[in-house]
């Protein structure tokens, strides 16, 4: 235990550093003299971070980046949306812990669920990408996007059915990239 304590404070102190120098890159170039900031890939929440430590088999980049949509993955997305909305039960956590199948749970654990659900039923890891976004209503909140050959399909607990990516209604805010340990900010 005292080991993992230690592991995960090096982690956290390191992409905290990462995370700082990486987050922009400034471009010089032009002749007027103009600064852009463009936004660079950042690191995972630390929350996701952590996860990883104790699913690291989940947390690898795999050599697919996306999955064939046919009937057989919209079916299986659709099952593995319903079944893990189902079995777990809302509780708005004080801490911010990424829980894999917990009986009451918030939106990053039915995240992590139906991420490591899909895995465990062959969709490629690099497949399947963690978004945190702000609602409608300026809530954070965390999703599950599956880039298919035809678009990426949203995984949401306060949805029924999944929706493509622009369907949600979100604003995306961070998004995992094939590799799941580097985010790209929005």
């Amino acid at each position: 235990m005292f080991k993992k304590a230690v592991i995960a404070l090096a982690t956290i102190a390191a992409l905290g550093a990462t995370s700082m120098s990486s987050a922009y890159a400034i471009n010089l170039g032009s002749a007027r003299g103009a600064v852009k900031v463009h936004r660079q890939t950042s690191v995972a929440p630390i929350a996701f971070s952590l996860y990883c430590l104790d699913h690291i088999e989940e947390c690898t980049k795999s050599s697919k980046s996306q999955v064939a949509y046919t009937s057989k993955i919209r079916g299986l997305l659709a099952s593995v949306n319903r079944s893990v909305n189902r079995s777990i039960r809302p509780l708005n956590e004080r801490r911010d812990v990424w829980s894999l199948n917990p009986r009451f749970g918030d939106c990053d654990d039915y995240v992590m669920t139906k991420r490591s659900r899909l895995i465990g039923a062959g969709v490629p890891s690099s497949a399947l990408r963690v978004a945190v976004v702000r609602t409608p209503r300026g809530e954070g909140h965390a999703i599950l996007l599956v880039k298919t050959s035809a678009g990426e399909f949203a995984l949401d607990n306060l949805r029924k059915t999944i929706v493509k990516r622009n369907q949600t209604g979100y604003r995306f805010l961070s998004v995992a990239s094939a590799d799941p340990t580097r985010w790209s900010v929005n």
